[in-house]
């Protein structure tokens, strides 16, 4: 049955699915869940050569449950490559990495090298799509190594038309070439509509590039007429595409535009949004350029509206999450090296803080000397008779008081060069260690997820009770690891940040934190109001970084209320709205703080308290982000022994950002004049 869909799949697919849905209610009927998986796939497979992605997303992932429950590996790995596919067609980037990420490791557990190529050519096809041709080329090139190494040419055809569609991306058109033409040689007479559609489509592609016109054209009108004979409406979208921007080129906008509106009309029957995308840019770039802007705007507007729902933030997340999920760092030679690195410039610093106390010395001795010699012509002018000997004396120390002053200068010029160094490489050396802390948190989190789900499919799988409470301890101690990782994945965008201006409400903010702890208050019996003196708008500063901080200092007063039954726990707010600065204070009558020193307790991982869930961070982002506005933080003892954190934040950060840009302008200035003079010294020498 399986070979009879093969057959029909090139020239008779609506046969071939018709087929394919006899069989699987066949083996619906007779239990068999191997030839549902393999039938569900064919249909898959199917629907996404008849255009219909959600079809076939659908068929794919029903064939997928089935292949998981059954521990059928071999087809789980077809299956998720031939999903993969589907969301790149449909625009889902993250979910099809996701999938060839997962048959990546199928297929290095199984040791099959064949199937493993097969995933490296299409994780290239994921971030061509991406337009991360790079990328691309390195996973397409790991799929060839991979049948070289088994000698395989099974889609070495395909792979090598992939390759050329890379190289005329990187302007490498000569090398496209060369991988057309022995595509072409591998399948010569015999090649599959796909491979000729893609070498007429990919020739095409790079004689444009070249500015080859005429012959760009004749290539793209063949996988024209092959598309459409085969009923491929992907390459029929694409190739009117690039017939539309080699017209474009030539200053024939009206040729190009009918192209275009061909385009449109077949992709709007399709799924193929990323075409699709492209169309509506090209329409919005010749109307403009034809004085049309009404329908340039319209374009314009389809294109961006159409292009933000593909490439969202959630998009952008996913894929990140999904490629650390798969990266490897060495996480403790790294810290090594860092801690080494500071080693290293703090022993550079003691060593300059020497040689500056020398330089001071001297320059006293220098002093002294002037001294002595301003004494000594006195004394001379005194005794007429020594006036000759005295002004011979007199010229021979200020001709080496010059020299020394000289010396001086020259060395003092060299230490504060050598210090705005130090200052720039230590600068760059906290940029670097904020990035490694926000990476390597990104990093932990993917195998800690995987931590977390083997937990609960273990708590699945067993019901033993000891194991069970082994699991859920190991459960949450994973989860606290989590906030810690995001704590100080918050910490890096802090340090990353730039600072936004903006007029606060304080209700809204206060309202908004309050509304997301009712939960966590409520369980604990913790009352939390706030008051506002006023909210007209008279604080101006960065709203990401303030929610930090009061997030925190609401969320730390919660965290370590008075659990007595005589004592009804509060937190409470209150903002004062000066002229030049704004004044939040918040209270609670917790357990309060044991003795430790104000400037300790906003340290990062200091815990004030065996009750704290995330190692101490929560205080170290409130003061972070309150140093960062330009503001001060401090704690002290309420009468009722609680705690009570004051922030004292300037009403307008404008002015803070404002200072801060001088001073970075008056050290670029410093080293600038520091550089100079280094020169001029050199060409003096």
């Amino acid at each position: 049955m399986m070979q009879l869909i093969r057959l029909n799949q090139t020239e008779h697919i609506d046969q071939s699915l018709v087929i394919s849905k006899q069989a699987l209610a066949l083996a619906v009927k007779m239990g068999d869940s191997l030839h549902m998986v393999q039938f569900k796939r064919a249909n898959g497979f199917i629907y996404r050569k008849l255009d219909s992605l959600s079809a076939s997303i659908r068929e794919l992932n029903e064939a997928l449950l089935i292949a998981q429950r059954n521990n059928f590996d071999v087809e789980l790995v077809k299956i998720l490559n031939t999903l993969a596919i589907a969301y790149s067609l449909n625009g889902n980037h993250d979910k099809a990495l996701d999938c060839h990420f997962k048959a990546l490791t199928v297929n290095e557990k199984l040791g099959n090298i064949e199937e493993l190529s097969i995933t490296y050519n299409n994780i290239g096809f994921v971030y061509f799509k991406l337009e991360d041709y790079e990328r691309a080329l390195d996973y397409y090139k790991r799929s060839l190594d991979a049948k070289k190494a088994i000698s395989s040419n099974y889609d070495l055809d395909r792979l090598l038309i992939n390759m050329a569609l890379c190289y005329n991306q990187l302007k490498q058109y000569k090398e496209a070439e060369n991988h057309i033409n022995q595509a072409i040689e591998i399948c010569k007479s015999g090649c599959s509509s796909a491979v000729q559609i893609e070498a007429q489509f990919s020739l095409g592609v790079s004689l444009a590039e070249q500015n080859r016109a005429e012959e760009a054209i004749d290539h793209f009108q063949k996988s024209l007429q092959l598309a459409q004979t085969f009923g491929e409406k992907r390459f029929q979208i694409e190739s009117l595409l690039n017939l539309s921007l080699v017209k474009e080129k030539e200053n024939l906008k009206d040729e190009a535009i009918n192209y275009l509106k061909q385009a449109e009309e077949i992709a709007n029957g399709t799924n193929y949004t990323l075409s699709l995308i492209k169309v509506y840019k090209v329409f919005s770039k010749i109307y403009k350029d034809n004085k049309d802007f009404i329908n340039s705007s319209k374009y314009q507007d389809m294109y961006i509206q159409l292009k933000d729902s593909i490439y969202s933030n959630e998009l952008i997340q996913n894929l990140a999450k999904v490629q650390a999920n798969f990266a490897e760092r060495d996480n403790l030679k790294t810290i090594q090296e860092k801690n080494l690195s500071l080693e290293l410039k703090q022993a550079l610093i003691d060593k300059q803080n020497s040689q500056y106390f020398f330089i001071i010395a001297i320059a006293i001795l220098v002093l002294l000397l002037a001294i002595v010699s301003l004494l000594a012509t006195h004394r001379q002018q005194k005794a007429s008779h020594e006036i000759s000997k005295a002004k011979f004396v007199i010229e021979e120390k200020n001709q080496q008081l010059a020299t020394q002053n000289k010396e001086l200068d020259k060395r003092v010029r060299e230490r504060t060069s050598d210090l705005l160094k130090s200052t720039l490489m230590l600068t760059q050396v906290n940029k670097e260690l904020d990035n490694f802390l926000y990476k390597s948190s990104h990093d932990i989190r993917g195998p800690l997820m995987t931590f977390q789900g083997l937990c609960n499919l273990g708590l699945m799988e067993t019901n033993d009770q000891v194991v069970r409470n082994i699991l859920e301890k190991l459960l949450s101690h994973s989860d606290k690891m989590a906030k810690i990782l995001g704590r100080l994945t918050t910490v890096g965008k802090i340090n990353e940040a730039k600072i936004t201006p903006e007029v606060i409400g304080f209700k809204d903010i206060l309202d908004e934190i309050i509304k997301a702890k009712e939960k966590s208050s409520r369980e604990k019996g913790v009352q939390v109001t706030y008051e506002i003196d006023s909210d007209d708008g008279k604080t101006i500063t960065d709203r990401f970084l303030l929610e930090i901080v009061l997030e925190n200092l609401i969320d730390n007063g919660i965290k370590f209320y008075n659990n007595s039954v005589r004592i009804n726990p509060y937190v409470k707010v209150n903002v004062i709205q000066l002229a030049l600065q704004t004044i939040i204070k918040v209270e609670d009558n917790g357990i309060g703080i044991v003795d430790v020193p104000s400037d300790t307790m906003f340290h990062m991982f200091m815990r004030a308290s065996e009750r704290s869930e995330t190692s101490g961070v929560g205080l170290y982002l409130a003061k972070v982000c309150t140093d960062k506005l330009g503001g001060e933080i401090k704690m002290e003892k309420s009468t009722k022994d609680g705690t009570i954190f004051t922030v004292v934040l300037p009403s307008d950060v404008s002015s803070i950002i404002a200072k801060r840009k001088e001073l970075e302008a008056d050290l670029l200035r410093l080293e600038q004049e520091a550089m100079e003079d280094a020169k001029k010294m050199k060409t003096t020498v």
